[in-house]
């Protein structure tokens, strides 16, 4: 059984090999191989951070373009409804 992911929000998931799960969570912006087991709302910011021209060093033009193109798809609801998936997240062990 896979999971019901809306269309517009599967590129942001990295699936487990049996489909079951997400594996990581992605960054779509062309030549970005950023991945993350934080949640959906650290690709978010990701994307944010990059897309700032006021920081330089950070600045990457690809996502100020894909920010300003996918903003309406990047709401706080749509990272709620990928947060609410089952995912692998990053487990603490201690030594």
């Amino acid at each position: 059984m896979g999971l019901e992911i809306p269309e517009q929000l599967r590129k942001y998931c990295i699936l487990a090999e049996d489909g079951s799960v997400i594996d990581r969570f992605r960054c779509p912006v062309p030549g970005c191989d950023y991945t993350t087991r934080l949640g959906p709302g650290a690709v978010r910011m990701h994307i944010m951070i990059k897309a700032d021209p006021k920081v330089e060093t950070r600045y990457c033009e690809k996502h100020q373009k894909y920010w300003m193109e996918n903003e309406s798809e990047l709401t706080l609801d749509n990272i709620r409804i990928l947060a609410n998936l089952p995912h692998r997240s990053i487990s603490y062990r201690k030594p």
